[in-house]
């Protein structure tokens, strides 16, 4: 009886295995509770997928709830890269899944085709709208590359730089509609900029003798000048098709200094039929310890290269409101490096302008006593230092302060022996244009630049704005 109830029971278990499914894997039962039901078992490295009809699935690849995973020799699921039959597949590192689209790994980017899951090797594809190419390895390939006899270059992100300015080692590109590198001679950009490429050098900027004949270039965007130009303590006389017919010694030339407080809608070229000939433009502040050291004038870059097209020679100037040698170091860095990323080149000095009470705090006391932050002494070694980083930068350098500050509370007049530039703030007549001739500072010295009027009415400007003198003969 009892071996007919075994017997019994062993048939039973027999149906349920072939009914419902029963597995056993690693010691344990795994049970389907319907017939064509299959599962996961196990966690971590015992993670494993198990088939209704062909148990443990090994060495293939399987698209299990969407997702597709390859299953190794052991049933293990791989993670990370996988090569098979020839092609390149990226499975997620923590959950196995294969992926497709962009991954980055190793601080690259590689790319693998949506359905396949197959990654690009060795080869261009668009991708978004963008070509973007992928090295032998897979990974995105950036920078300049020559491909069929022409250069191109790709950028992060985007791709194949097309209808773009891009530099390269120094030297400023314009890549065309296809990607190509333009490779030499005259070409008017989309902005309207007609400009000059050597074939080694890229865009060429300044004074230039080409195919024999002189031209000047834009030194920020290599625009080629026409007409009247104020460059280099010259009077540029330039023809239509850019060729310098004459070129003459400035002495003393007629400006403006404008900042965030004028707008964003200067017309320059009307600023120069107004007989302006040269600006100085802030290009922002360096400001106390409590709050981010470099605040950039949002329309410097706007202003400086506005200003250039026109033909108008530019220098800028930065406010002082910090008075420690830290500060003020990283924040004329931080200027470099924003005039650098922004294009801009200047035809003049780079001022500090010294003047703010609060973190200068002149109290007028005789030169060389004690005075303000540090003293006398202090605030001129403070200035000096801040001169010197400047003309490490490359900028020629100089300083910006009123008449009764000079030689009062610092050593303006040392410095400007020292060849710095010195651009003076003293209003005589608020209401008028003085003739340059008249200033004197302090035993007859002269500075560079005279800061006469703060009330001056410039045509394309539509505030009232600061008029300036530049005495090129007192330049450094």
């Amino acid at each position: 009886m009892r071996s007919r109830i075994l017997l019994l029971i062993l048939l039973l278990a027999a149906l349920l295995i072939c009914a419902f499914g029963v597995r056993v894997y690693n010691g344990h039962l795994f049970f389907f509770d319907w017939p064509d039901r299959s599962g996961w078992t196990g966690e971590g490295a015992e993670r494993r997928y198990l088939d209704r009809h062909a148990g443990v699935v090994t060495d293939t690849m399987l698209t299990v709830g969407g997702d597709t995973y390859y299953f190794e020799a052991d049933g293990a699921v791989h993670t990370g890269a996988l090569t098979r039959d020839g092609f390149a597949y990226w499975f997620d590192e923590q959950t196995g899944a294969m992926r497709t689209g962009w991954v980055e790994r190793d601080g690259r980017r590689y790319y693998y085709e949506e359905g396949s899951g197959h990654g690009v090797i060795g080869r261009e594809v668009t991708i978004d709208g963008g070509d973007f190419l992928f090295d032998a390895e897979g990974a995105e390939f950036l920078g300049a590359i020559a491909i069929g006899g022409q250069e191109y270059f790709f950028e992060p992100l985007t791709g194949k730089l097309k209808d773009a300015e891009k530099q390269v080692d120094g030297a400023w590109w314009y890549y065309t509609a296809d990607g190509s590198k333009f490779p030499a001679g005259w070409l008017t950009l989309p902005d309207g900029r007609t400009c000059f490429y050597d074939g080694a050098a890229g865009m060429l900027f300044g004074e230039q003798t080409i195919d024999g004949q002189p031209y000047l270039l834009d030194i920020s965007l290599g625009r080629m000048m026409t007409g009247t130009v104020y460059y280099d303590g010259r009077v540029f006389d330039i023809g239509e098709d850019g060729v310098v017919r004459d070129a003459e010694k400035g002495t003393v030339w007629n400006g403006v200094d404008v900042s965030w407080h004028q707008g964003p809608d200067i017309d320059w070229a009307a600023v120069k039929a107004a007989g302006v000939q040269f600006a100085l433009i802030r290009a922002g502040w360096i400001a106390s310890e409590d709050r981010p050291v470099w605040a950039p004038d949002e329309y410097f870059a706007q202003n400086v290269h506005g200003a250039q097209a026109a033909g108008i020679s530019v220098g800028a100037y930065i406010y002082l409101y910090n008075s420690t040698e830290e500060g003020l170091a990283e924040g004329i860095d931080a200027f470099a490096a924003d005039a650098e990323a922004l294009r801009v080149k200047l035809d003049l000095p780079v001022f500090l302008d010294v003047e703010d009470k609060e973190y200068f705090k002149p109290k007028s006391d005789t030169a060389g006593e004690a005075s303000g932050v540090g003293g006398y002494a202090y605030r001129t070694a403070l200035v000096r230092t801040c001169l010197e980083q400047l003309r490490a930068l490359g900028y020629d350098a100089g300083f910006y302060t009123f008449a009764n500050w000079a030689d009062q509370e610092f050593g303006a007049s040392a410095l400007y022996e020292e060849g710095y530039a010195f651009w003076l703030a003293r209003w005589y007549n608020n209401d008028s244009d003085p003739d340059p001739a008249t200033l004197a500072w302090g035993d007859d010295k002269q500075p560079s630049v005279w800061q006469y009027r703060a009330t001056g009415i410039v045509d394309g400007i539509a505030k009232e704005v600061d008029r300036d003198y530049l005495y090129w003969g007192r330049m450094p």
